[in-house]
């Protein structure tokens, strides 16, 4: 698999991971310059994956291992954050 899509999936899950929440929360009518500026944020980053991920060649997209491994590392912590926020509350 190539490094470009593996570090764009990466980016899209901790966009959604921030954008989700404050979504369902806007949609349940809570309104704040926070939860705003998250769903921006969120949706932002899984916008800005799409578009780099169809408009970039995998070829010529260079990333040091640590800077992959790093944005996995943070996916998957984002995830697993959202999730125990989601099955706590």
């Amino acid at each position: 698999m190539q490094r470009l899509y593996i570090y764009n999936a990466a980016l899209a899950i901790v966009g959604a991971s921030l954008g989700g929440p404050a979504v369902r929360s806007i949609i349940a009518g809570d309104w704040s310059i926070s939860i705003l500026l998250m769903t921006i944020g969120g949706c932002g980053l899984v916008l800005g994956a799409v578009y780099q991920s169809l408009r970039t060649d995998p070829d010529d997209f260079s990333v040091s291992t640590s800077m992959l491994v790093l944005n996995i590392g943070a996916a998957c912590l984002a995830l697993f954050g959202t999730l125990l926020f989601a099955t706590s509350g």
